[in-house]
C-alpha cells in the first residue's frame, strides 16, 4: 500500500516538472490582452498656459495585447501598465492626434515585451481655446407668499454679486448671468441660505456648463421676510366749549398706514392714537403735523412718516364773563389755601341767543387741591356753566388760579 502512494507522488512530480519543462523551455512565449488602460495627460499647464484645454471630460482608454515569457507576463495587469500622452505637444485647438508611450512596472525590463497591437495606436484629443470672465449673479424670485406677507427685496444681501466662470471660448461666450431661482411659496420667515445657480445665456435659457469651471459653488442669499397689518390713525377728541366732535370737520391726511413685524409686536398694536384734542381748548381751526413713531421691532411700509390733521370748527359766538365763583375742593386737613385770584374772565361759546341770555352767575370755577404743595402757585381750574346750559355753551380755553397754600399749624389741625 505504502508503494502505490510513492509511486503516485513520484508520477506527479515527474507531470508537473514536465509542464514546467513545456512552458519555459519548450514554449517560452506568451500572449495576453489588457484592457481599458487610461492615458495619463502630462504637461497640461503648459498647454492651458498657451490658451488651450481639454474639451472632453474623460481620459481616453486603450487596449494592448503583449507577447513575451509567461514568467513576465505574469507580473503584469491593466493597472500597473502606464500609458503617457505628453500635452505639451499641442499647439492648437479642435481635435488633435498625438501618440502615447507605453511604461512597464519596474521588475520587468523594458524590452521585454512585443507589442501584438494597440487600439488605438495614437489617442485624439478634443481640444478648445479657454477664456475666463465674470458674470453678473441674478436673482430671481418665485413663487408667492402668504397673504399679508411682504418680501424686503430691496435690502437683501446676496454673499457674491459676480462669479468668474472658466471654459472653452465658445460656451463661455455664451454664457452671461449665474441665475439663482429663489421660491417664495409659503415662505413666511426670514431667509438665510446658500442657493445653487444656473449658468444662462441672455435670454435666461440653462446653457450646457459640464465644461465650465467656477469659483463659486453656491450663493448665500438673506431676505427678510415679514406680516404686515394695516393700523388705524386716530384723534381722540373730547366735547367742550359748546362743541361736540359731529359739529366739526375733522381730516387726518393719512387714516391708516402700514406696518411689518413680528407677529407678536402686530398683535399687540391696533392703532396709534396721534393726539388728544379738547375741542373746549380751540378757540379757532386746528392744524398740526405729527412725527409717526412706532414700537420697537415694527417698520412703516408706507414710508409716511410725517401725518397732517386739520380740525375745522363752525363759527359760533363767544362771550366774556368777568366770574367770581371761585369754589376750593379736596383741601388737605392739615392744610389751607388762601385763593390770590378773585376773579377770572371767562370766555364762553354757543349759540347767540343762550348766551345773552347767561350771566355771570351761571358760570363758577372750582379748583381741587388734592396734590396741592405748600407755597404760592398757579392751579390749573376747572370752569363750570350751571346745568340748564351745559350741553349747547361751553367753556372755551385753560385757566389758571394763583393760590397761597400754607401748612395749619398742629393745634389748629387738631382743634
Amino acid at each position: 500500500m505504502t508503494k502505490k502512494i510513492l509511486y503516485a507522488l513520484l508520477a506527479t512530480v515527474i507531470s508537473v516538472g514536465l509542464w514546467l519543462y513545456v512552458v519555459t523551455v519548450v514554449n517560452p512565449e506568451w500572449e495576453e490582452t489588457f484592457y481599458n488602460i487610461p492615458v495619463v495627460l502630462e504637461n497640461e499647464k503648459i498647454m492651458v498656459d498657451r490658451g488651450f484645454m481639454l474639451a472632453q471630460g474623460e481620459a481616453p482608454k486603450v487596449t494592448l495585447r503583449l507577447s513575451g515569457s509567461r514568467t513576465d507576463m505574469m507580473k503584469l495587469n491593466s493597472s500597473n501598465i502606464t500609458l503617457i500622452a505628453d500635452l505639451s505637444r499641442i499647439y492648437s485647438a479642435g481635435e488633435q492626434t498625438i501618440a502615447y508611450s507605453i511604461i512597464y512596472p519596474a521588475d520587468v525590463p523594458s524590452n521585454a515585451f512585443e507589442i501584438v497591437s494597440q487600439t488605438p495606436k495614437q489617442i485624439t484629443l478634443s481640444i478648445a481655446q479657454w477664456k475666463s470672465k465674470e458674470v453678473d449673479v441674478e436673482i430671481k424670485h418665485t413663487g408667492k407668499l402668504p397673504e399679508q406677507y411682504i418680501a424686503f427685496k430691496d435690502e437683501a444681501v446676496q454673499e457674491y454679486n459676480k462669479i468668474t466662470i472658466t471654459g472653452p471660448a465658445t460656451i463661455v461666450d455664451q454664457i452671461k448671468i449665474a441665475k439663482v431661482n429663489v421660491d417664495l411659496t409659503n415662505r413666511i420667515d426670514t431667509i438665510n441660505q446658500k442657493f445653487s445657480y444656473t449658468l444662462c445665456d441672455r435670454y435666461g435659457n440653462p446653457v450646457d456648463a459640464t465644461q465650465i469651471k467656477t469659483n463659486v459653488q453656491e450663493i448665500q442669499y438673506t431676505m427678510k421676510i415679514q406680516r404686515w397689518k394695516d393700523i388705524e390713525l386716530r384723534l381722540d377728541v373730547i366735547n367742550g366749549g359748546g362743541l361736540k366732535k359731529e359739529d366739526c370737520t375733522i381730516d387726518i391726511s393719512a387714516p391708516s398706514i402700514r406696518v411689518s413685524g413680528n407677529d407678536q409686536a402686530l398683535a399687540e398694536l391696533q392703532f396709534l392714537l396721534l393726539d388728544t384734542i379738547n375741542l373746549g381748548e380751540l378757540m379757532a381751526d386746528f392744524s398740526n403735523s405729527y412725527v409717526i413713531t412706532l414700537p420697537e421691532g415694527l417698520t412703516n411700509l408706507t414710508e409716511q412718516n410725517t401725518i397732517t390733521v386739520t380740525v375745522d370748527i363752525p363759527e359760533l359766538p363767544m362771550r366774556e364773563f368777568v366770574v367770581s365763583d371761585i369754589l376750593s375742593t379736596n383741601v388737605p386737613d392739615d392744610m389751607k389755601v388762601d385763593i390770590i385770584t378773585k376773579e377770572k374772565t371767562i370766555t364762553v361759546r354757543g349759540p347767540e341767543e343762550l348766551l345773552n341770555a347767561m350771566t355771570a352767575e351761571d358760570v363758577f370755577i372750582e379748583i381741587d387741591f388734592t396734590n396741592a404743595e405748600i407755597g404760592t402757585n398757579p392751579y390749573k381750574a376747572t370752569v363750570y356753566v350751571r346745568d340748564l346750559m351745559k350741553d349747547m355753551v361751553g367753556v372755551v380755553g385753560s385757566y389758571d388760579i394763583w393760590v397761597t397754600v400754607e401748612k395749619v399749624a398742629d393745634n389748629a389741625a387738631a382743634g
